[in-house]
């Protein structure tokens, strides 16, 4: 079984994330498992596709890359702390006609085991497969001002199962492209309020260890979430770690000390691009041998 994998980066220092988070889901399949479709902005450059895609086929997986010009994002929202980038996975029923199903991951996250369970997830002819957001108790009100019944029936995107035959058949990305536009200003969490609204009432909710967020191991409303096995499941053996939330919550962040940023650091150092402080201290042990 091949494992469709989609992701998105937005510039050169989320390429180098990026790569971190597909060396983690590479290490976790055997040779040949795994066949990505990378999308990117005008940003991005044909170098840093070139080393991707010799970091990838080391690593014994496939890459193909899907370039997206800064036109077909026009009318959406896209400044503040959602980038260009996020919006990129509502094109890929139309960007890959001849794949049905796809698992997206974002860049901020670090895959710990196999994700053939999570890829073969029985949709049942929905759109999407998704993880519950657990909200902070000040963002509760948010799923209602969407015009959703409750923070229950909302997702978090950084982690999605797409159905792409099912979202083809029923025009999914333009709709979700219309709502984008019509909806730009009332829209704080951009795309993925976006994808919840269009999406959400054929989501199949899954299991918190498939997307184990910074507020399933630190809220204590994750237990209302998702009962308190499942809670405690993710939370002693999640199967993807994902650091959601602020700049500070993120593992490449100095003041980071969320549960497994060490893990992160690993796979980055096995990138093409090492985290900054190797590289200065690499630079400075140039210098230093030069003298």
């Amino acid at each position: 079984m091949t494992i469709e994998v989609a992701c998105a980066a937005e510039g050169r220092e989320y390429v180098a994330h990026s790569a971190a988070m597909l060396h983690s889901l590479l290490s976790r399949h055997p040779r040949g498992q795994v066949r990505i479709h990378y999308m990117h902005g005008p940003d991005v450059s044909v170098r840093d596709e070139r080393r991707l895609a010799a970091m990838v086929e080391h690593e014994g997986g496939e890459i193909s890359f899907l370039r997206i010009p800064d036109r077909k994002l026009r009318g959406l929202p896209t400044k503040g702390f959602t980038r260009k980038a996020t919006w990129y996975r509502v094109f890929l029923p139309e960007l890959l006609p001849d794949v049905d199903r796809i698992l997206y991951l974002d860049s901020d996250l670090i895959v710990l085991e196999p994700l053939d369970a999570l890829f073969e997830t029985d949709l049942d002819g929905n759109w999407v497969a998704a993880v519950t957001n657990v909200f902070q108790h000040n963002h509760l009100h948010r799923p209602a001002e969407l015009g959703l019944s409750g923070p229950e029936v909302y997702f978090n995107a950084g982690v999605i199962l797409m159905n792409l035959a099912e979202m083809r058949r029923d025009g999914c990305t333009s709709t979700l492209l219309d709502y984008g536009r019509e909806n730009a200003a009332r829209l704080e969490w951009r795309d993925q309020d976006a994808l919840n609204v269009v999406l959400g009432e054929r989501r199949v909710p899954l299991h918190p260890r498939w997307n184990c967020m910074n507020s399933v191991l630190l809220f204590d409303s994750a237990v209302e979430v998702f009962g308190a096995e499942q809670t405690e499941e993710a939370r002693s053996r999640p199967a993807v770690r994902h650091f959601e939330g602020p700049d500070t919550n993120k593992p490449w962040h100095h003041l980071c000390d969320a549960e497994l940023r060490e893990l992160y650091q690993d796979h980055r150092r096995a990138t093409p691009w090492p985290s900054e402080r190797r590289k200065r201290f690499v630079l400075k042990r140039r210098r230093e041998v030069t003298v």
